[in-house]
C-alpha cells in the first residue's frame, strides 16, 4: 500500500490572529500564477477576488452565474474551473470570482478541494496538514 506524502503548513498570522491559508498555483495559458487561500471548511466553493482573474486573465462574466451567500450577505460571482496545484497535487478546481467579493482572504472551499486531501487543523499548534 503506498502512503500518502504529508504537507504541513504553518497558520498565516496577521498580527493579531492566526489563519490556515496556504500556497496555491493557478496553472492556466502555459503560464503558472502563484496565489494563496483560507481553507475554508464551511465554504463550499472556492471563491477569489478580482485581482486574481485580472492576473490570471479570467473575464469573470465568461463563467456561469451564481449567487453565493453567507454571513457577509449575496454576492454575484462567476463560476470558471481552472487547473490548480496545492502540495504537490494538480487538478481541476471550480472557483468563484466575483468583483463583490472584499473580504481579505481568498477561500478554497469545499468542492473538489476537500476530495483530494486529508485535512487536519490543528489549532493548538497553527498549522494545517494536507495528506
Amino acid at each position: 500500500m503506498k502512503s500518502a506524502s504529508l504537507t504541513i503548513f504553518p497558520y498565516y498570522f496577521n498580527g493579531s490572529d492566526y489563519y490556515p491559508v496556504i500556497p496555491l498555483v493557478f496553472l492556466t495559458g502555459g503560464k503558472r500564477i502563484r496565489s494563496q487561500a483560507l481553507v475554508d471548511s464551511g465554504a463550499t466553493i472556492s471563491i477569489f477576488n478580482k485581482e486574481v482573474a485580472d492576473s490570471l486573465g479570467v473575464k469573470i462574466e465568461k463563467g456561469d452565474k451564481t449567487i453565493l451567500g453567507g454571513v457577509g450577505g449575496r454576492i454575484i460571482g462567476y463560476v470558471h474551473k481552472l487547473h490548480i496545484r496545492v502540495a504537490g497535487k494538480e487538478f481541476i478546481c471550480p472557483i468563484v470570482f466575483s468583483s463583490e467579493y472584499l473580504v481579505s482572504f481568498n477561500l478554497l472551499g469545499r468542492m473538489e478541494f476537500f476530495k483530494r486531501f486529508r485535512i487536519i487543523f490543528e489549532e493548538k499548534k497553527n498549522f494545517l496538514k494536507l495528506e
